[in-house]
């Protein structure tokens, strides 16, 4: 008894049982009410149907062609016509009895047009196929057609049959397939409730157990015992492995950021020791042979302290977006204020018209009464220009800048933007007709010194302060792209 009762309790017999028995059943319905009575009986009848009576009009035809060979007459015109016409009050008769209509032809001429409206025999003559029944609806009727050759007097013979006599079949095809279909819903309701109820339901409670790290209470249910705990080894090592993955990761960063600040150092250092070096090599001349230095020398020497002043001035520069990155950057409450984006947008394109090349045309389209959002100005105003020099960039022979503002509305269930919490966001959208980027080329550009430009044309930070920016200001940027297509960024910043 007691194992009778750990068999039925058993996961496997609460599955597999009901699961059987809803298998028997639903079979069972099917070929009683579908598969063995009525599946393709209704379209196979009236196909039988029609092709009888095809057949019995074919034979009378060749009866009577057979008549005229065996009497010599079938050279004789006069008598093949009346043979004809005969053989067409036959074949009228034929299908007057059998509640059928039919369209003789020879050629273009119409022999017979027999029970048919003329609009009705065009709808025929339009829709028949030779050799195969089809169908067509005329005022509200459906009739299925058969056509025929027969080739040795040039016919073609189009029979057709009204529907309507079928109607009690098809009714029952139909009210079998709804049964059935509803016996189907309900056994596929039974099937979710009890799932639910037998597996579903203790199964929660043992993975709730097992979040808390309480052990669980099986139930009866044996089976999970060895299953729960698998799964707390398995968590237990996830978690030891995401603490690895994470340190990884940060060596990573560290090693990335350390090659790029080394890298980008390196060359301003370059160029710095090395002026330095032409200006002591300058001097120590001017010096070794009392010699006065003469007004070019002069310039030269001024000539090289700018250089050297500006590759300072980039490492400070350099140093700056370094301390922006290494922390988590913040908004300051008084720096917070309400930002009209299209305002803040305008005063960038005025500001951009001057930067930018006149081959580059500039074109904005804003969205009115666009709610303000909370936010930096400058921050903000810093993270649209780097992406606008980003995109003056990749038009060195001239384009076109876009920049729109709009409204997007998050709701729960929009897949479309599923990093995005539900809510009303101010989207700036921004597009250039530049050369673009490959695939591989978009999944890095918001890393830390990552760049396409030449070593003394970027950092490799506008980008990533960009994301840091948005980011800071709860928002999210995304970025799509396409080589010789041009590049689109677009930014979602939150109402709040």
């Amino acid at each position: 008894m007691k194992d009778l009762r750990h068999i039925t309790h058993s996961l496997t017999f609460r599955i597999i049982a009901p699961a059987i028995s809803l298998i028997l059943v639903t079979g069972f319905v099917l070929y009683m009410f579908v598969l063995r009575y009525v599946s393709d009986f209704t379209d196979q009848h009236i196909k039988d149907s029609l092709m009888g009576i095809s057949r019995e009009i074919y034979n009378t035809c060749d009866r009577n062609l057979n008549e005229l060979l065996k009497a010599g007459l079938a050279g004789d015109e006069r008598g093949v016509r009346i043979k004809k016409g005969l053989t067409i009050g036959i074949i009228e008769d034929y299908l007057q009895q059998n509640n059928s209509k039919g369209i003789i032809s020879e050629k273009d001429n119409e022999l017979l047009a027999c029970c048919l409206s003329p609009e009705l025999s065009k709808a025929i003559k339009k829709n028949a196929r030779d050799n195969m029944v089809s169908a067509v609806e005329h005022d509200g009727t459906k009739y299925y057609i058969y056509q025929m050759h027969f080739e040795p007097w040039d016919w073609r013979i189009v029979l057709a049959k009204d529907a309507a006599e079928y109607s009690a079949l098809v009714k029952n095809v139909r009210l079998a397939y709804t049964a059935t279909g509803g016996m189907l819903v309900i056994a596929g309701l039974l099937v979710l409730c009890y799932l639910n109820r037998a597996v579903k339901y203790p199964a929660s409670k043992i993975i709730s157990s097992l979040k808390t790290g309480n052990q669980p209470q099986y139930k009866g249910i044996y089976e999970f015992e060895f299953l729960s705990d698998s799964i707390r080894e398995m968590m237990i090592e996830r978690q030891r492995l995401m603490k690895q993955i994470v340190e990884e990761q940060k060596l990573k960063g560290i090693r990335v950021l350390a090659t790029g600040v080394a890298h980008n150092f390196n060359n301003m250092l370059v160029g710095v020791l090395g002026y330095a070096s032409l200006i002591s090599m300058k001097l120590e001349d001017a010096m070794s042979g009392n010699k006065t230095l003469q007004e070019e020398d002069i310039d030269e020497l001024s000539k090289y302290t700018r250089t050297i002043e500006s590759s300072a001035q980039k490492a400070s520069g350099l140093a700056r977006d370094l301390a922006g990155l290494s922390r988590k950057r913040m908004l300051e409450k008084e720096s917070v204020i309400p930002i009209d984006i299209n305002k803040l947008i305008a005063e960038l394109q005025r500001l951009l018209s001057g930067m930018f090349p006149k081959s580059i045309e500039i074109t904005t389209d804003m969205h009115e009464g666009l709610p303000p959002i909370q936010g930096d100005v400058l921050q903000l105003e810093q993270a649209l220009l780097n992406i606008c020099l980003n995109s003056k960039d990749a038009m060195p022979d001239g384009g076109r800048l876009d920049i729109r503002t709009f409204m997007t509305n998050i709701t729960k269930g929009n897949v479309q933007y599923h990093y995005l919490k539900p809510g009303k966001y101010v989207t700036i959208l921004i597009s250039d007709t530049g050369i673009g980027m490959d695939e591989n080329t978009l999944t890095h550009i918001f890393e830390p010194f990552f760049t396409t430009k030449p070593v003394d044309k970027g950092t490799g930070l506008g980008l990533a302060t960009v994301y840091s920016i948005i980011k800071a200001h709860h928002g999210y940027v995304t970025a799509e792209s396409l080589p010789d297509k041009g590049s689109t960024f677009t930014i979602y910043l939150p109402i709040e």
